[in-house]
């Protein structure tokens, strides 16, 4: 065998272990960042802010202590348990600030590959308008080209809502705004009944 292929080989080797490598640190910063998670919220008076109901499938626009302004139904992954890795079908529970709205997220393309399932990639299946939030595993909310879905444990981790609905919401959805996404509805502050 020649010498180059040795080279090739050896660089390819190189890439693998890399690779393998870096699958396996990104595991563990997910399951570090997941254990931080703040999973109670206490708003301030007045304050914008979201909050989806993994049980209800329902996310709702409130503002201070609980006034809840507007609600649509969700769809949320179809995982369940606590969200450890990107993969895992899991919608995260706990509360996240919101980075930044994509106001046309018609061009964002969707590779089935990157979850290890079959098909080609494809552009719209993010719907309209996606709203990104702080979160190691790149989960979202946003539109859907399936409206089916809605109302369903059904994404890979990912909260859909109707077009029409994510339009309306993304209105009032700035950069900093709080997201809290639990199990099951709770009460937002707890109250001294002493």
């Amino acid at each position: 065998m020649s010498s180059k292929f040795f080279v090739m080989h050896g660089k390819l080797c190189v890439v693998m272990v890399l690779t393998a490598v870096l699958a396996l640190l990104s595991g563990e910063m997910c399951r570090a960042w997941a254990a931080k998670i703040s999973q109670t919220y206490s708003p301030k008076q007045n304050e914008l802010w979201i909050k989806i109901d993994k049980t209800k499938l329902k996310l709702t626009l409130r503002r201070g202590d609980g006034e809840i302004l507007k609600s649509y139904p969700v769809a949320i992954g179809r995982g369940k348990g606590v969200k450890k890795s990107r993969t895992d079908l899991i919608t995260p529970a706990g509360v996240f600030t919101i980075w930044r709205v994509i106001q046309d997220a018609t061009q964002l393309v969707y590779d089935p590959k990157w979850f290890g399932e079959p098909g080609e990639p494809q552009k719209g299946a993010y719907g309209s308008k996606l709203i990104s939030f702080y979160n190691p595993w790149e989960i979202a909310l946003h539109g859907t080209d399936s409206p089916k879905s809605i109302g369903r444990a059904v994404t890979h981790g990912c909260i859909r809502m109707y077009n029409k609905d994510i339009v309306e919401l993304s209105k009032s959805v700035k950069p900093g705004m709080r997201l809290w996404i639990v199990e099951k509805d709770e009460p937002t502050v707890e109250y001294d009944t002493i």
